[in-house]
């Protein structure tokens, strides 16, 4: 872990150097207002970097001390043994320094920074939202009246347009995908939500099948069948590559495909190594990533080290209903960089689905857990 204090002329230019100095994985772990003369701001950010034995002989190790360059100044070669037994040491002191700062966390450490802006910055992290992001949001937002213009500016929605299936043939036509594949984690809602899309293709008179390739989950099949059968539309149960690719063929005068896919933990490698499966086939597909607002947090923003190697083209956001806070939705949208494609907000099909844009769903984050 490397820790720096930089000076500024204003909070901004702080972030920036931090940002050019830290790389953009650096926390802020204080900031203050400096008077004077000649006013400055005063931030204090560290980084910590990921250190294992695996370090080459003549790589740079990030995390530095007085004592560890001038021990390199003295003995420029130092033998595996020594700098095995360096390095070591070096894990563990940035072991323990991790451990004091999460216990000063924990015990009501907070950021220095004026009145003004901790109360925004306490009312975001009472929101749920993730502290780097809060503290970038203060800066820009100034004043808490400001707060939902800048998050409203930094959600990147695209189908504002309730009738998502309108002229679909059109739609599809510019890069031939007529294919919609919802892929998330176990219990994010993909079967019922699959429901929901197909009914409201059917109500604008689309022509939609379906294709589950969920044979992994005990009265997954039963579900989407019942779903089927409710809606009036055909279904394929598949189990393999092959499977699929006819069921594409059969469904070739539909105007849209639904794909089911089995929830699985994606920690899980081969869960994902059979996502990929799909996408090697060489087919058009537009993928949608399903997550629940009412996971946890942490479970949700770790889902972005196993989800981006799969080409998703939107994300969407189920059971809100359910959800104590939305801050998730915001700092998920921050972390991949996908456009909403809409959210769902109870169980019924049809129903209970709503394309909104970035104005609605700033607010509903903002107002979500307000007493």
């Amino acid at each position: 872990m490397k820790i720096k204090t930089i000076r500024a002329k204003n909070f901004r230019e702080a972030l920036s150097l931090v940002k050019k100095e830290l790389g953009p994985d650096a926390v802020i772990l204080s900031s203050e207002d400096k008077k004077g003369l000649k006013p400055y701001v005063e931030v204090t950010a560290a980084i910590d970097y990921d250190i294992d034995g695996s370090i080459a002989k003549d790589q740079v190790v990030e995390v530095k001390t007085d004592k560890i360059e001038r021990a390199k100044e003295v003995q420029p070669r130092m033998s595996t043994e020594d700098r095995s037994g360096d390095l070591a040491g070096l894990q563990q002191d940035i072991k323990s320094l991790r451990a004091y700062i999460e216990s000063m966390k924990n015990s009501g450490f907070e950021f220095r920074m004026p009145e003004e802006r901790r109360s925004i910055f306490h009312f975001l992290r009472e929101k749920s939202i993730n502290d780097e992001f809060a503290l970038k949001l203060v800066e820009r937002a100034g004043a808490i009246e400001e707060i939902e213009t800048v998050m409203t500016d930094d959600l990147n929605i695209s189908r504002t347009d309730r009738s998502t299936f309108r002229n679909i043939r059109d739609i599809s036509a510019k890069d031939n995908r007529r294919i919609t594949m919802l892929i998330g984690p176990t219990g994010s809602g993909k079967t019922t939500t699959l429901a929901k899309l197909a009914s409201m293709a059917i109500k604008e008179g689309k022509k939609v099948a379906m294709i589950s390739i969920d044979t992994y989950k005990i009265g997954a099949a039963e579900q989407i069948r019942i779903y089927s059968r409710m809606i009036g539309i055909p279904l394929d149960i598949v189990a393999n590559r092959e499977s699929f690719r006819k069921s594409v063929g059969r469904f070739s005068d539909r105007d849209l495909i639904l794909v089911d896919t089995t929830g699985q933990n994606p920690r899980d490698a081969e869960y994902i190594s059979n996502l990929k499966n799909i996408y090697e086939m060489g087919m058009p597909i537009e993928t949608q990533l399903l997550l629940s607002a009412s996971s946890d947090c942490s479970f949700l923003v770790d889902t972005h080290k196993y989800y981006k190697s799969l080409p998703v083209d939107y994300m969407a956001f189920t059971k809100t209903d359910e959800a104590v806070k939305l801050g998730a939705i915001y700092n998920l949208c921050r972390i991949y960089q996908k456009p909403v494609a809409y959210i769902t907000t109870g169980q019924r099909v049809p129903g209970n689905i709503e394309f909104v844009d970035s104005k609605r769903l700033t607010n509903l984050i903002l107002r979500t857990g307000s007493v």
